[in-house]
């Protein structure tokens, strides 16, 4: 039998695992959001919250965690055979992260977190309860359920997707050019050493 989501009509074709609690929660269709979504989206809140805040951003970090969940979970849920938001879109990953950042010389780790959590927001995690309040559901995650051909056509054709890719891309080059990072050198100097032209490191 099919299990549906609740509250909902979208079904999945699929039995839930028998025995497991995702007999509650139906497999559904994740809506993909793509990299420059996520980069954009995370590094405009880092960049309006720098504005409010005296405290300076590692916007480098910022954008490294803001795709984080992502480099880390793709991988592992095409060789695994399972969804793509597993272990690094939980509540515990991010807490982990923020956790760590409170020892000595670690502090910088928290523009990572803060990167991850607007990872998790782009991505509407809270839609997929058994993954970002992992282990509250079970110890398992879904079955793989989409393919290559999917996320292409997802791309081209939703409209939600299409709006996140170019409110990304604006803010990325919004960024470039009020940052004055147009040039090759600037833009190495930001990489490497996390300079903006006409200031310390990452200000405002």
């Amino acid at each position: 039998m099919a299990s549906c989501i609740p509250r909902t009509k979208r079904c999945s074709g699929r039995p839930a695992p028998a025995g497991s609690t995702f007999d509650r929660w139906a497999y559904r269709d994740e809506t993909p959001m793509f990299l420059l979504a996520h980069l954009g989206i995370g590094l405009g809140l880092a960049w309006l919250l720098a504005w409010k805040s005296p405290a300076r951003f590692d916007y480098r970090l910022v954008l490294f965690g803001s795709i984080l969940p992502d480099l880390i979970d793709k991988p592992l849920g095409y060789a695994l055979g399972l969804e793509t938001r597993i272990w690094s879109h939980t509540f515990v990953f991010l807490f982990a992260i923020l956790a760590v950042s409170f020892a000595p010389n670690l502090w910088s780790l928290r523009f990572i977190g803060f990167g991850v959590a607007t990872h998790l927001l782009v991505d509407r995690i809270w839609e997929m309860p058994w993954v970002v309040l992992y282990p509250a559901y079970g110890w398992s995650f879904h079955p793989a359920s989409q393919d290559a051909e999917h996320w292409i056509a997802t791309l081209l054709h939703d409209p939600l997707v299409q709006a996140g890719e170019i409110v990304g891309a604006s803010i990325l080059v919004l960024f470039v050019w009020r940052k004055h990072l147009g040039s090759w050198r600037a833009l190495r100097e930001f990489v490497r050493h996390g300079t903006l032209p006409g200031g310390g490191p990452n200000q405002s």
